[in-house]
Order: C-alpha cells, then structure tokens, then sequence
C-alpha cells in the first residue's frame, strides 16, 4: 500500500506540480499566498477511469492557473498523511486565493480540500519560471511553523524574541540550507504562523529549526513534511531518491 501511495504520488507531482511562473510579471496590488491542500476525512471513492478523469483535469486546470501568471509554486507532500500538497498563489486578497484554489477539479469533487493563508511575506524574487527545459523534480523539508505553547503576543518580551526569527532565516538561506521561508501576519487567526521550506533532509532540518530563537523560546512548533516540487522552482534541494 505504501508503495502504491508513493507511485501515485510521483506520477502526479511530475505531471501536475512541476510548475511556477515569474513573480515579478504580476500586478503591484497582488500578494503571496500560500494553501494547504488536505485529503478529507470523507473523500468520495472512484474508480481507476474516474480517478484518471479528474487528474487529467486536476492537471489541465494547473496549467490553466500557470498560463494565466496565478501559480508560482506547487508541489506534493511525500509522508503518508491527511496533508496531500501545496499551492503558492499569486493573488488580490487572501479570498481571491481561495477562490482560485477552489477552481481545482479535484476539491470540487471533494477529494481534496484547500485551506488558504496568508499573506505570506516572502520575497516573490527567490520564485523562479524553471523554463521548459526543466525537467525532473528535487525534495525539499517543508516546515509548518505552528502556534506554541509560549505564543503570547501580547507578552513584553514577544516581539523582542520574533525580531531575531529573520536573522536565523538570513544565516541558514546564507549556508545553502533554507530555499524560502516568511510568516504569515500576526493578525491572522489560527495556530499556523509561517512556513519555511528547507533545502536538506528532514532529519538534518528538524535539528536546524531548533536553533530558531522562536523556537527555543516555546512561540513556534515545527511540524516537519518531506516535500517534493519541480527543479528550477527554488534554489536546488535534495536529489530525488
């Protein structure tokens, strides 16, 4: 079963999620977003011909968004859970993000189900078109930086600990370690608070993230996911094994 659940998943990220586009070509007023896409605990049953129906448009409605400058990154989650992948939207306003994630064949069949964030405040520039030469895909250590025990942001000392959170992000992105990392603001409700996508292994990443001052500190929890995208989307990660 295992081995089924990682042939499937392959077969859809080199398909569907090897995609990105330019950052830079999108409107002024637009933002990042970044949706979590999950499996539902009730997700309908297909059949192989169904089930290769709804991917072929799953795909085609990934190239639509990618021809139309909406889709910068997507990729899939490669650990066995209710999380299936991710998109990286380009977009007005966190409602237009979900609406364009809502376009997916496959969450208004009800087999997945996506929950938007954000903004998230990354920088657009480290997002990169892979061209069409680009080809394969690379793995990545896609963090969830969650709400912690000690996330208080009304303690005195709150912000005095999140504004040395960017001087870690500087040094592991400075050591080749992180590709992309941002929070999401501190006015959005919900225990997720940022993401940070690591360039090593998961192992080598968990031990990393403890040395975030946020994370010393009990203010964030990391929840670690092997993750795959496609080469050329971000700065290299990890040969795919």
């Amino acid at each position: 079963m295992r081995k089924l659940f990682f042939a499937v998943v392959l077969r859809c990220s080199f398909l569907a999620f090897a995609v990105s586009a330019f950052a830079q070509t999108q409107p002024q007023q637009s933002a990042v977003f970044f949706v979590l896409l999950k499996r539902p605990v009730n997700a309908p049953q297909l059949s192989k011909e169904e089930g290769e129906k709804l991917q072929d448009e799953h795909m085609a409605n990934i190239g639509k968004l990618r021809a139309e400058h909406k889709l910068l990154i997507a990729g899939p989650f490669v650990d066995d859970t209710s999380l299936r992948g991710i998109f990286v939207l380009q977009a007005d306003s966190l409602t237009d993000a979900q609406e364009l994630a809502n376009t997916d064949p496959a969450i208004k069949a009800g087999r997945l189900a996506a929950e938007s964030h954000g903004p998230w405040l990354v920088d657009p520039n480290v997002i990169h078109d892979p061209g069409e030469e680009a080809r394969g895909m690379e793995q990545y250590t896609l963090v969830l930086m969650q709400r912690g025990e000690k996330w208080n942001p009304g303690a005195p000392e709150f912000m005095d600990v999140i504004k040395q959170h960017p001087a870690f992000v500087k040094e592991m992105t400075e050591q080749g370690k992180m590709a992309i990392a941002g929070p999401f603001p501190l006015s959005e409700p919900g225990d997720l608070r940022g993401i940070a996508i690591f360039r090593v292994g998961a192992e080598q990443a968990a031990k990393l993230v403890q040395e975030d001052s946020t994370v010393k500190a009990g203010l964030l929890k990391p929840e670690i996911h092997p993750w795959i995208t496609g080469k050329g989307v971000l700065t290299p990660g990890q040969p795919m094994q």
